[in-house]
């Protein structure tokens, strides 16, 4: 607070001492004026440099080897003597060596003050010609800084006005404090450094090197390689070729087709960026990300940051916290975030996503998934690959899943779906529920029941104090539970192949639907219950409403129920 205050009041006093130098004439007030004219020889190679203060300097180029130059004097004040005295004492130094043409303003020393009678405004304005391939060097203060044409490299340093440099070559470093810096067309690299001004570049067939606070710095069809550092302003870079490191604190960042790799780092202001042909880094804190049209990887690191991106040709990492992400349409995906939500769509490889206090949405996998989350709900469709989900006090569900499938969660409801491959699926405190499996399905879940929907493969359930219901199982049944009941049925007619039951549990009856032609090898018991059965069967052994042994059909496969504290039920086709 206190340094901009400090900016605020220095920017204040520069403008009402601007005020003081350059104004109209007011009324009362006489103006003295004169002018200054050089001509000098300025071969090829030599420097032009020019040291002034106080009025502007406008450099031209041709293409004869001399230089000349022009000052237009200006003096006012209510003391006309005095006036007219300071006028004839302003001096300018023109000093020609082996090197070049030096050229210096000198002011006579006068006291005087903003308010009274004997205030003094004046000012100097220089129009100078020079051969277009002798170096220039600059200085100036109060005024502002005007070259143009000149194909030799420039050292400018300005302050307290504006600097604009046009259709130069050669190497250029322009300086400038309390104003504007403008490049436009520059054969070679250019180094640009301000304070408390903007900067604005476009045609540079070169390198660009720009620093600057307290303003906004824009670049535009840079060739080379651009680095820029920012502070207090935003960035806007587009239609570049070379690579670009940015850096920026306080301001938002905007990058817009370039044909190079890309680095980001900001810090308190959002990050956009486009048509990234290289590989782009992005980082920022307490502002968005947004990427889109990326030729190749993206990596993006946020903190209290919103990032969403799509249309990226490679894959996509990002590192976040405190804010969501949404990535779409990308060539694969990792992704570590933390109290936000993810979201992801069209993924042609494969995804890693983990989160925290945050749902995660994802569909549209072409490779393998691997999802973790705890604090929040997971929903994973259309995967090409294997899926693999883990997550802690939240729903699952998992659908259309074309390899296998891994889903665990504590403490929340999970569905599966629709698996070309085998499935493992295992929660807590909440449904289990397994459908259109097409491979084997193991289930595991405590306080909760199972539902297993047309499952092509074996099947096996390990839970408690909750139902299990089977229905449409193409392989063996093994089912082991506690203070929850059992129900199978729609199991399909008898094969060659042999399909193994054994169901367990206790505290709840188990129900058993076999279909006509079936052939087992019958072991039921229970306690404090009974066993009831429709189907026929040659039973062997003593008969007992608590023990049942015997064959149905031929008895090739092995079917065991055992039971405490309930019922059993053997039935003919579907169970009731």
């Amino acid at each position: 607070m206190t340094a901009r205050f400090s900016s605020s009041i220095a920017a204040a006093l520069i403008t009402l001492f601007a005020a003081a130098v350059f104004a109209e004439t007011p009324p009362g007030r006489e103006e003295f004026k004169r002018s200054f004219h050089k001509a000098l020889p300025l071969t090829s190679g030599q420097k032009f440099r020019i040291e002034h203060s106080n009025g502007e300097i406008r450099v031209r180029t041709h293409r004869e080897a001399r230089a000349v130059i022009d000052a237009a004097i200006r003096v006012s004040s209510s003391d006309e003597e005095g006036a007219e005295r300071f006028s004839r004492e302003i001096e300018i130094q023109v000093e020609q060596t082996a090197q070049g043409i030096s050229v210096r303003t000198r002011y006579p020393e006068k006291k005087w003050s903003l308010l009274g009678r004997g205030h003094i405004s004046y000012s100097v304005d220089y129009d100078i010609l020079v051969p277009e391939t002798a170096p220039l060097e600059a200085r100036n203060r109060f005024g502002s800084v005007a070259v143009s044409g000149l194909k030799a490299p420039a050292d400018i340093k300005n302050s307290n006005g504006s600097i604009a440099f046009r259709d130069g070559r050669g190497a250029q470093r322009l300086e400038n404090s309390f104003g504007s810096i403008e490049l436009t067309g520059n054969v070679g690299d250019a180094a640009l450094e301000n304070s408390n001004g903007s900067i604005t570049v476009s045609q540079l067939q070169g390198a660009l090197e720009a620093r600057n606070r307290f303003g906004t710095v824009t670049a535009t069809r840079v060739a080379g390689q651009s680095t820029i550092v920012n502070s207090n302003g935003g960035v806007h870079l587009e239609e570049s070729g070379g690579a670009a490191d940015v850096s920026n604190s306080f301001g938002s960042v905007s990058v817009r087709n370039l044909d190079g790799a890309l680095t980001v780092q900001n810090s308190n202001g959002s990050v956009e960026v486009a048509g990234i042909a290289g590989d782009a880094e992005l980082a920022t804190s307490f502002g968005g990300i947004q990427f889109s049209d990326m030729k190749k990887r993206v990596s993006c690191t946020g903190s209290n940051a919103r990032i969403s991106g799509g249309k990226v040709a490679e894959t996509v990492t990002v590192r976040n916290t405190f804010g969501a992400v949404e990535i779409k349409d990308a060539g694969g995906v990792e992704i570590e975030n933390s109290n936000g939500k993810i979201t992801v769509r069209d993924i042609r490889g494969g995804a890693l996503l983990t989160t925290s206090f945050g749902a995660i949405d994802a569909a549209g996998i072409g490779g393998n998934a691997t999802v973790v989350n705890s604090n929040s709900w997971i929903t994973l469709l259309n995967v090409a690959g294997d899926a693999e989900v883990r997550n802690r006090f939240g729903k699952v569900h998992v659908t259309r899943v074309q390899g296998s499938a891994k889903v665990s969660s504590d403490n929340g409801t999970v569905t599966v779906a629709d698996v070309k491959g085998p499935a493992f699926v295992k929660t807590s405190f909440g449904l289990l529920e397994a459908a259109r499996i097409d491979g084997d399905l193991t289930a595991e879940n405590s306080n909760g029941g199972v539902r297993a929907l047309f499952i092509k493969g074996a099947v096996d359930i390990r839970t408690s104090f909750g139902p299990v219901t089977v229905q449409a199982a193409g392989g063996s049944v093994e089912v082991t539970n506690q203070n929850g009941s059992i129900e199978v049925s729609h199991l399909p007619a008898a094969e060659k192949e042999c399909r193994r039951i054994a169901l367990k549990t206790s505290f709840a009856p188990i129900r058993l639907a076999l279909p006509e032609g079936a052939d087992y090898n019958v072991s039921a018991r229970t306690s404090f219950g009974k066993i009831v059965t429709e189907v026929p069967m040659n039973v062997s052994g003593s008969l007992s409403s608590e023990s049942l042994s015997g064959k149905i059909g031929d008895g090739r496969c092995e079917l065991t129920l055992t039971n405490s504290n309930g019922n059993i039920e053997l039935r003919r086709g579907e169970a009731k």
